[in-house]
C-alpha cells in the first residue's frame, strides 16, 4: 500500500490489539505506515509477538549512512533495510521478468498492466464498451470524435484485430455524464 495521510500509522494499537500475542507481523509497504512506538509496546506485553520489516521510519536514503532505531534493534524485529531487492537472486528476477514483458510487447503487442505502479482502479462511475468495427485508417478517430461530442473520457482501450485484418473490436472503458445505458 501506498504511503500517505490515509495509511499513516495504519499500523497502531487497535489494529495490534486485534492481532494474537503469538502474531508475526510483515510490513513490506511503507515506514509511515507503522507507528513504531505501538509496536514496540506490543513486543514488550507479548513475548511471542515478531515484527518483520524490510522498511523503517527515519532510514536514511544515503545507501552508506549510519542508522538505527529503538525498534530495528529489538531482538525479535527482522530487518532488510530495503536489501530484499539487492540480492542477486531478486536481481535476477527482475531482468526476467522485465524481459519476459518485454517479449510479450514485441510478439503480441500487448503491455501487462499488472505490473504497472498506481494505476487507477476502475470504480462504479466507468462503463466499458465494445465496438466491433472495420480495420481502416479513420474508424477509431471517429469513435474517439464521438466520444468527446459526448464529454465521454476514455480510461482504457483495447483494440484487437482479427484474422485477416478485416474486422476488429476496439473494448473501451469510460467515464462521463453524457452516458446512459438506454442510448
Amino acid at each position: 500500500m501506498p504511503g500517505g495521510a490515509e495509511t499513516k500509522e495504519m499500523i497502531n494499537k487497535d489494529f495490534l490489539d486485534l492481532m494474537k500475542p503469538s502474531s508475526v507481523l510483515i510490513n513490506t509497504t511503507r515506514g509511515s505506515v507503522a507507528n513504531d512506538a505501538a509496536i514496540l509496546a506490543k513486543l514488550e506485553a507479548c513475548p511471542d509477538f515478531w515484527y518483520g520489516s524490510d522498511v523503517f521510519n527515519g532510514e536514511p536514503s544515503a545507501k552508506e549512512a549510519e542508522w538505527k532505531s529503538d525498534l530495528s534493534t529489538h531482538p525479535r524485529v527482522y530487518g532488510t533495510h530495503h536489501c530484499g531487492a539487492s540480492t542477486k537472486q531478486a536481481e535476477e528476477a527482475i531482468g526476467e521478468e522485465a524481459l519476459r514483458v518485454i517479449k510479450k510487447y514485441a510478439h503480441c503487442g500487448e503491455i501487462d498492466l499488472f505490473n504497472t505502479v498506481n494505476r487507477a482502479k476502475k470504480d462504479s462511475s466507468m462503463q466499458t464498451m465494445s465496438v466491433r468495427h472495420l480495420d481502416q485508417v479513420g474508424v477509431l478517430l471517429h469513435v474517439m470524435k464521438v466520444f468527446a461530442e459526448h464529454n465521454l473520457c476514455v480510461q482504457e482501450m483495447q483494440n484487437i484485430v482479427f484474422a485477416h485484418r478485416e474486422a476488429s473490436v476496439a473494448n473501451i472503458t469510460f467515464t462521463g455524464e453524457g452516458f446512459s445505458n438506454d442510448k
